[in-house]
């Protein structure tokens, strides 16, 4: 069960830079609710961007979105993503507004895409994952 948390806290990097800080003093943050699955099949249109870097990192022949969310956390302050299922993801941001992931009992940078794994998502070995980057 602890490999699983610490790979909840997995970082899987994508190329994109962290969006700058809005009028407001802060970043808004998109979170994608994703299942990768290892039976072949068509990835989801809607995760097409970051087919890449799942297909690289996950291993996993298929991605099916199942919901997204975002938020904006201003800086020193906490914001929480709530996804379909249950799932949420919190966020937050330092004094000189760098935004954290945490989840897992881990606390990761959104410099760039960052994808947590979950838990199961059904028998046949399909898994959570999400998709979390400032926009």
């Amino acid at each position: 069960m602890k490999i699983i948390h610490l790979l909840l806290a997995a970082v899987l990097l994508a190329a994109a830079p962290l969006a700058s800080f809005a009028a407001q003093g802060g970043h808004s943050v998109r979170a994608i609710l994703l299942i990768a699955s290892r039976t072949p099949g068509q990835t989801d249109a809607r995760l097409a961007p970051y087919e890449p870097v799942l297909r690289s990192n996950l291993r996993f022949e298929s991605y099916r979105f199942v919901g997204e969310s975002s938020a904006s956390v201003s800086a020193g302050g906490t914001a929480t993503l709530s996804l379909p299922g249950g799932n949420r993801v919190e966020l937050e941001s330092d004094a000189a507004g760098n935004v954290k992931v945490r989840r897992g009992g881990a606390s990761i940078p959104v410099s760039r895409p960052v994808v947590l794994l979950g838990g199961p998502a059904g028998g046949n070995g399909d898994v959570y994952g999400i998709i979390v980057m400032a926009q």
